[in-house]
């Protein structure tokens, strides 16, 4: 795999950091994390770029809310409540970062692949 990182067009650059950032539009409307990525995605297929980055942050929000609706069950058992704790103070940090490290880079031209669930561009 190359190493040289993958460079936005100047013209993208912008709705690429908006992009990352749709993924925080959970926090403010209802749903935003989820339907925001997925109207960008529709509405810009034909850009690689802002599809994969609009790809990375619907994931990064499901598999979120999948782990954190997952670790619920820790609750059961009052040993695992600080597990429980520790794993959603972790996925809140992550889900809050993520997006905001890939949008800095993005106004820099740089495209950026989130760990774990990140999509390159195909």
């Amino acid at each position: 795999m190359d190493s040289t990182p993958m460079t936005i067009a100047p013209e993208e650059r912008t709705l690429a950091a908006l992009t990352h950032l749709s993924g925080l539009a959970g926090y403010v409307i209802p749903l935003g994390g989820v339907l925001v990525p997925i109207i960008i995605w529709a509405v810009k297929s034909d850009s690689k770029v802002i599809s994969s980055i609009a790809k990375q942050a619907l994931i990064l929000n499901i598999v979120v809310f999948v782990l954190i609706a997952g670790t619920f069950f820790l609750w059961l058992t009052i040993l695992l409540i600080p597990l429980a704790i520790a794993l959603w103070i972790l996925l809140a940090l992550a889900a809050i970062a993520l997006p905001i490290v890939g949008a800095i880079k993005a106004l820099d031209g740089v495209f950026y692949r989130y760990p774990v669930v990140g999509v390159n561009p195909a």
